[in-house]
């Protein structure tokens, strides 16, 4: 596939691009670029000035906060037909960017210069439309991020983190190629606490444990666990 038919596939993923008239739909291909980032390179750094925004075709993008004591918590995720939020608000109010965004899969995507997409959202009502209906999604999803780490119990959080890893998006697996001390990053939560919790899950047959991988053995006492907190 060349340049310009990738393009307008990533395009194709985004309501604002599909519903945009024709002039602005040109305007559109002609100041997309297509960037490709492999695993574990950074997309920002904390602090870093926003230059550019990506809309992603593919790939995962994992947004967090690192604490003084090297303690991460992950805020979010970017994949398939999103765009990083965070982005957008430091590239409108013209301010650094205030976490880290490090690829977790290759990800490819479509990216516009930052005084570009400024000028759309000033200028472009179905622009706009797109940043607060993307900005009001991501804030319900920290939301709910802050009510899982203030008021329900880790081990009901590990379990419900395991369950949507389990059934990902659409596609169910028995097995996931996750550390601990990953899990513990995307809970927000200390290695040594985790590991605990986990090994107690498969004390109880509810899944067993590799190096680098957790099998799925009773999907029910996840739920069951799930559900408690």
């Amino acid at each position: 596939m060349d340049g310009q038919n990738e393009k307008l596939e990533i395009l194709s993923l985004f309501s604002f691009y599909q519903h945009a008239p024709d002039s602005l739909k040109k305007e559109i291909e002609q100041q997309a670029g297509i960037g490709e980032l492999p695993a574990g390179a950074f997309y920002f750094h904390e602090g870093e000035a926003c230059t550019r925004i990506g809309l992603v075709g593919s790939g995962d993008i994992r947004v967090y906060k690192a604490g003084d004591s090297g303690r991460e918590i992950t805020l979010y995720h970017v994949r398939r037909g999103e765009t990083c939020i965070l982005t957008a608000s430091c590239i409108l109010a013209d301010v650094s960017y205030p976490a880290t965004a490090c690829v977790e899969q290759t990800t490819q995507a479509v990216v516009f210069p930052a005084h570009i997409f400024r000028h759309w959202v000033a200028t472009q009502e179905i622009v706009r439309e797109f940043v607060f209906t993307s900005l009001a999604r991501r804030m319900a999803d920290v939301m709910s991020l802050i009510d899982e780490i203030s008021f329900r119990k880790l081990d009901a959080r590990l379990a419900g983190f395991l369950l949507s890893r389990f059934t990902g998006q659409g596609t169910a697996v028995r097995v996931l190629h996750l550390t601990h001390e990953q899990i513990a990053v995307e809970l927000g939560s200390a290695r040594e606490v985790v590991s605990r919790l986990l090994k107690e899950f498969e004390r109880c047959g509810a899944i067993s444990l590799a190096r680098g991988r957790v099998y799925l053995r009773d999907e029910r006492w996840l739920y069951k666990v799930a559900a408690s907190g």
